[in-house]
């Protein structure tokens, strides 16, 4: 289709939603984004990618569905809750920061009432992102972060060389 899209056509639907199940996808330690298509589609299209997310920290008195359901919306648009894996599966916006860490407030609960609690989320088949910026957009060598600081230091050794820093 070109600019780095590619359409795939499957004989039948029961074919197509076999192989969406299996996401998310990489070619060359990068992530792709799968999706339907529909006639109309943004430029953008496609940059949603379904991930299963493992979630660790939860009391276990609130391992329930609505507590990951919850959890789960909060990063994008929940599709299932596994929790015999303590996992959500949700399809998240590829364009915006990956997420690896968030504090829920989990209310209502013996030890737990009104007290923030650290979890730690982890996608599973990801691969390819920035480690400075979590993004899925570019390598750690291009992240904006780093250019941003690399140039910083430049000007700092120019001034200090020139004699004009502190």
């Amino acid at each position: 289709m070109g600019f780095g899209k590619f359409q795939f056509n499957f004989k039948t639907e029961e074919d197509l939603e076999a192989v969406v199940k299996q996401q998310p996808f990489h070619f060359d330690y990068w992530m792709l984004s799968l999706a339907r298509w529909q006639p109309k589609q943004s430029k953008l299209f496609p940059s949603e990618i379904m991930f299963w997310i493992r979630i660790t920290g939860v009391p276990l008195e609130f391992r329930t569905v609505p507590t990951f359901e919850s959890i789960g919306r909060a990063m994008g648009r929940m599709i299932a809750v596994d929790l015999d894996q303590n996992r959500v599966q949700v399809v998240i916006d590829a364009f915006k920061e990956l997420c690896f860490e968030t504090n829920v407030d989990f209310k209502g609960g013996e030890f737990y009432d009104g007290k923030e609690v650290a979890v730690s989320l982890r996608y599973e088949k990801l691969f390819g992102y920035c480690k400075l910026c979590a993004s899925l957009c570019h390598k750690d060598e291009l992240c904006p972060l780093q250019l941003k600081n690399s140039k910083r230091s430049q000007k700092r050794r120019r001034e200090t060389r020139d004699g004009n820093g502190g």
